[in-house]
Formats: C-alpha cells, structure tokens, sequence
C-alpha cells in the first residue's frame, strides 16, 4: 500500500484512547476486542493465543514504527499473490477484481497464514502455543485463494452490473447512496468493499455457529447482503 509516512500524533492518541476504553467499558458478550478471538494474548477466548503476552492490541496495533502509518498497524504483512475472482464490466467483458489492498490487506496478514500469528513488525515476534500460523482447516484460515469468495478491494459504482462477479451479471446493486448511507456496511474511504465491510474487527456481539459468520456487522447474513443488493 502506499501510504505516506505520517508522524503519531492527536488522531493517533484518540485511536489507542478509543480502543482502550472499548476493552474497559462494560458490554454484552464479545461486544470487547478481549472477548473476541482476536485477542491472541495468554487470556484469549480461544485455542490460538499466545503463550505468555499479556497486552491484547499488540498483535495488530503498535503505538511507534508502524508498518501502516493509519491505523498505526503494527503486524507484518503478506507477501501473498491473491488467486481472485473475476469482475464485469457494464460492457459485459471481464477482469480479475483487484489484488486485496487497504484493511483486506491487513486481515489477510493474519488469515492467508504466511505470515506468523505472532510476526509484529517492530520487535522479536511473540511466542505463540501451538502452530504459529493459521493452517487449513483451522478457523480463521482463508488461505491465498480468495476465487471463491466475495470480491474485495474494488470501487463500489452505481453502474449496473460493474462489480458483479462474471459467473453472475446482475447482482442487483443498489444505489450508492442507498449503500453509503448505511452506518454499519462501510465502504473504505476511497469508496472500495473490503473485509472490513462486512466485518467488524473489534466487535463479535452477533456471532451465531451456523447462522451469523465471526466479527459480523449486523445481526443475520441478509441484512449486510440486502444493503448492497437488492432481493429479486
């Protein structure tokens, strides 16, 4: 990504502010990052954690040296060339979607499991119990094979049909205004569809084991498909 150096300053501040009063506010069930499989610290929920580092934002969030300036992002990134599905144009021709940029490129530092849980950017990586990577078959792998799954990383137009899947032409996209005025379902900032979309990192209070994926924004799997696409 090319994001330019930026020094840590007020906004920087407000980000560790904000993530630490979520993990010390008073919530539902996995509403705190610390209750959430993403923290891979000694007290994590899950089997994946580490074995004896104790600060839960450390894995991801790093307060100096970032290897993201925005939002100060402290894990090593993939190296990954990303298999990717195709995408249509309103001409009817198709395309690869992009490779995985902006926060998608983030998550999969984790998830296409080439790089070490505990691999952080600045500093000796952190022991983890168990694998160090995320390998297949266990949760949260994705893997470097993304044909399968909802494009990400491309711009999202009111043209009919220009960020359909091509096995699929007409998705029914909405208006983008109709999808850019949800607050939940957000677009990143340059107006593309990422991970980050449709999940929320911080947050797992609607997950239901075969029913609501992890980290979902909204409470059922049609209401972040129906804010984007419209039922036929």
């Amino acid at each position: 990504m090319n994001t330019p150096h930026r020094s840590v300053g007020p906004a920087a501040a407000g980000l560790f502010l904000w993530l630490a009063a979520g993990l010390a506010a008073p919530a539902g069930a996995q509403q705190r990052v610390a209750d959430t499989l993403h923290n891979l610290s000694v007290s994590g929920p899950g089997q994946v954690r580490s074995v004896s580092e104790t600060e839960v934002c450390k894995f991801c969030h790093i307060p100096h040296s970032a290897v993201v300036p925005h939002p100060l992002w402290g894990h090593t990134l993939s190296s990954a060339e990303y298999r990717v599905p195709d995408l249509t144009s309103p001409s009817g021709g198709t395309a690869p979607a992009p490779q995985p940029d902006g926060s998608s490129r983030l998550c999969l530092s984790c998830h296409d499991g080439t790089v070490a849980l505990g691999d952080i950017g600045s500093g000796r990586p952190i022991p983890m119990a168990g694998p160090q990577r995320l390998t297949p078959g266990r949760p949260g792998y994705i893997g470097t094979d993304l044909s399968g799954s909802h494009p990400i990383s491309f711009v999202v137009t009111d043209a009919a049909g220009a960020s359909s899947p091509a096995e699929d032409r007409d998705m029914g996209l909405r208006p983008l205004a109709s999808i850019t005025a949800d607050p939940d379902v957000r677009l990143d900032a340059r107006g593309k569809m990422q991970c980050t979309t449709c999940h929320d990192p911080h947050s797992d209070r609607f997950y239901e084991k075969g029913k609501v994926p992890h980290f979902w924004v909204k409470p059922t799997v049609q209401e972040v498909c129906i804010t984007c696409h419209a039922l036929r």
